[in-house]
């Protein structure tokens, strides 16, 4: 590694300029197979060495700025963000780092982030991911989670379409309106802090709202739009099936476990157990429906642990055997 790339790199981590053909060098070095031992090592050195520094601050000034600089000059991106993405997994999984946040790099950049160009950020199976804004805005995703947003929102309105789920900590501006999109509900906010679990795979739409004011956007039987506000504790839940809205408990626990990487059940069904479980440990559930669907389970998981862990428990709590396969998990009854 040479002394030029070290002093790139700790510019970086320092926030300080790059110039263009830096950040170009910068890029290279970063995904070129015959340098990843040395990004490893210098990945590891500042992880270990630096108290203020954890996985998600590093990656987000490390690749913020790369944005900003294609931003800035149009740049287009070339170089493979998977593979950096797995140079960090094992560096983080190394130094016991929690893989929140981890997911942060799988996004697919644009060359120019105007507002009529997006840019798609994916925490996969198995991970989770947070991201800021152009305007400030937080975003937490789930497991299995899409968001698409443009590099710079328009003068009168923040759009940003979901599949999956996500807390938002929406950066307040009246004149503004931020609209998360959806596959059945949009949800129209001015500054707030909420989550939305809408997954296009499934029946339901959960809107939950910590503090602020959101209103949801959806259509009624007849298809006439209609606009209901949702107040601080309350949890809404449309049904893309048959168009209703129902107030719902308010899932203030499982929604702050899953954000800090811990699995919460709360009497849920067993076909909505096995769909968190699917999507946090990247894996196939096969089991008979018929025999399972009408049981129900509570427990919680704390961060890091592991699927053999939760099948443990779910074997004694439902009276199941359970066997893991390329893949895949099946349940039998005793």
């Amino acid at each position: 590694m040479t002394e030029r790339i070290i002093n790139i790199a700790n510019r970086f981590l320092d926030e300080k300029n790059c110039s263009i053909q830096e950040l170009t060098e910068f890029k290279r070095w970063l995904s070129d197979p015959k340098t990843q031992k040395e990004v490893e090592s210098w990945i590891a050195q500042n992880w270990a060495t630096s108290a203020e520094i954890d996985s998600t601050t590093l990656i987000e000034t490390v690749f913020t700025q790369i944005q900003e600089y294609q931003k800035k000059h149009h740049m287009k991106s070339r170089f493979s963000v998977a593979r950096i993405l797995k140079v960090y997994q094992k560096i983080a999984a190394f130094l016991l780092i929690p893989i929140i946040g981890l997911g942060i790099l799988y996004w697919v950049s644009q060359s120019d982030q105007s507002a009529d160009q997006y840019t798609e950020t994916i925490a996969p199976r198995g991970q989770k991911s947070q991201i800021v804004l152009a305007d400030g805005t937080k975003v937490w995703l789930n497991s299995d989670t899409k968001i698409r947003y443009p590099g710079n929102f328009s003068k009168n309105q923040r759009d940003v379409y979901l599949d999956g789920e996500a807390f938002f900590e929406v950066s307040k501006n009246e004149r503004q309106p931020f609209v998360v999109h959806t596959s059945g509900v949009n949800v129209k906010v001015l500054g707030t802090k909420f989550n939305v679990k809408a997954y296009s795979d499934e029946n339901q739409i959960e809107t939950s709202l910590f503090e602020g004011r959101v209103n949801l956007l959806m259509s009624n039987p007849s298809g006439e739009t209609i606009e209901k506000e949702v107040k601080p504790g309350q949890s809404f839940v449309y049904s893309k099936t048959d168009r209703q809205l129902a107030l719902n408990r308010f899932p203030q626990d499982e929604i702050n476990g899953w954000k800090k990487n811990q699995l919460i059940f709360k009497d849920d069904t067993f076909s909505h157990l096995v769909r968190k479980i699917e999507r946090w440990y990247d894996v196939k559930v096969m089991y008979d429906e018929k025999q399972f669907d009408d049981r129900r389970l509570t427990v919680e998981l704390y961060e890091g642990e592991r699927l053999d862990r939760l099948m443990e428990i779910i074997s004694l709590a439902l009276s199941v055997n359970y066997k893991y396969e390329k893949g895949e998990v099946i349940l039998t009854p005793k």
